[in-house]
């Protein structure tokens, strides 16, 4: 990133982070709904639209549900999807909420909480790690697609369950629309 300010930077880092934790987020709220609701069903939808992606129940409390939850306490990847999990809050709190402290010698950014003074630095090895957390939380909820777009790791299947599940609420929308 050279030639850029460390106000641009910051951005770069920000719309990385930010936007990589929204898509994480959407698709453990998707993997919560698919617990509870299985099914394309009306209630999923509900459930999924009004319930999950309510401003109240934030990213905090999708992980804290899922965690309460025994079946996803039974998988061998629990414990490394959970501390994935939190590692992307933290990082997207930090990014969303702290400021620019200033620039390295080397190039890396320093960014603080103006309350605690606590400092993060931001630089290519943060991203490394961001983007491994990602990918096997991607792929442990089952976005594919998302993997493929993101990473060109090529899906196994054709279609992934969520992408059927996605065709299979559209037609029960569609259905439900023209009963109206």
């Amino acid at each position: 990133m050279k030639g850029k300010t460390p106000e641009e930077k910051l951005d770069w880092y920000r719309g990385k982070i930010l936007s990589g934790a929204t898509e994480i987020e959407k698709a453990l709220g998707w993997k919560l709904r698919m617990y509870f609701f299985p099914k394309a069903t009306i209630q999923a939808v509900i459930f999924y639209q009004i319930v999950l992606n309510a401003n109240y129940f934030n990213f905090d409390r999708k992980i804290s549900l899922y965690q309460k939850i025994s079946y996803f306490k039974k998988l061998k990847s629990y414990q490394k999807i959970v501390d994935s999990l939190r590692f992307v809050q933290t990082l997207r709190n930090e990014l969303a909420h702290w400021e620019l402290f200033g620039e390295t010698a080397s190039g890396d950014l320093l960014i603080y909480d103006p309350i605690t003074f606590k400092k993060r630095r931001l630089n290519k090895k943060l991203i490394e790690e961001f983007v491994g957390h990602d990918k096997r939380l991607l792929k442990s909820f089952g976005w594919r697609f998302t993997l493929e777009h993101k990473y060109g790791i090529k899906n196994r299947s054709i279609m992934s369950k969520r992408a059927i599940e996605i065709k299979a609420i559209a037609r029960l929308l569609s259905k439900y629309n023209k009963i109206k």
